[in-house]
């Protein structure tokens, strides 16, 4: 029988199901694993477009884009992930380093969390597109600046109390296992709308 559709002729017993059921069909470390994918996915999209922008645009203009898509990427990810977790208001370091770990792009660059004396360091331990910029003969691209924006919006929608500050980031000098740090605190002091009390 032919069905309503413009590919025409179908069958009527035809075979149909869905992404979620191919998660479903996934074991717990697949699930992991198809995670570090998209995280993947996601960096070479934003390699790509980069890229593309230079080419036709130059490095400056490519740099002043990619810190604000990069900042209201932060933003959404943080309102997304808040939501994940049902959590109205980061409200505690633990909070903050959960929705970092949990972040589908950094959170798959070897990212760390640690909290020291009443900070909270978070961390990219294998920066792997810098790395294949290095093997390209690229060299390193300095992306402190993008880091910034990027923090800046994914802290800033966690709660108007955290604060921030860059401990290591290209182009500072590194270490082979730590690509770049960010120190984060909360600082009662600081409510929205009323900044001028905040080190941030």
């Amino acid at each position: 029988m032919k069905l309503g559709s413009p590919c025409g002729w179908r069958l009527l017993a035809m075979l149909k199901w869905s992404n979620i059921d191919e998660y479903q069909k996934l074991s717990k470390e697949q699930l992991v694993d198809l995670a570090k994918m998209y995280g993947r996915f996601a960096l070479t999209l934003d390699g790509f477009w980069f890229l593309g922008v230079e080419r036709t645009q130059g490095i400056g203009k490519a740099i002043e884009i990619d810190e604000e898509v990069w900042k209201q990427f932060g933003r959404n990810e943080a309102k997304i992930i808040k939501k994940f977790l049902s959590i109205d208001k980061v409200s505690t370091l633990e909070e903050i380093c959960r929705v970092y770990l949990l972040t589908p792009v950094f959170g798959n660059l070897g990212a760390q969390a640690k909290i020291r004396d009443g900070r909270c360091y978070l961390s990219v331990t294998d920066c792997y597109p810098q790395k294949a910029r290095i093997k390209k003969g690229m060299g390193e691209f300095p992306c402190k600046s993008v880091g910034v924006a990027y923090f800046d919006g994914l802290l800033k929608e966690m709660g108007s109390t955290i604060q921030y500050q860059c401990c290591v980031c290209p182009p500072d000098d590194h270490s082979d296992t730590l690509w770049c740090e960010w120190e984060v605190w909360i600082d009662e002091k600081c409510v929205e709308g009323s900044l001028s009390d905040c080190t941030r």
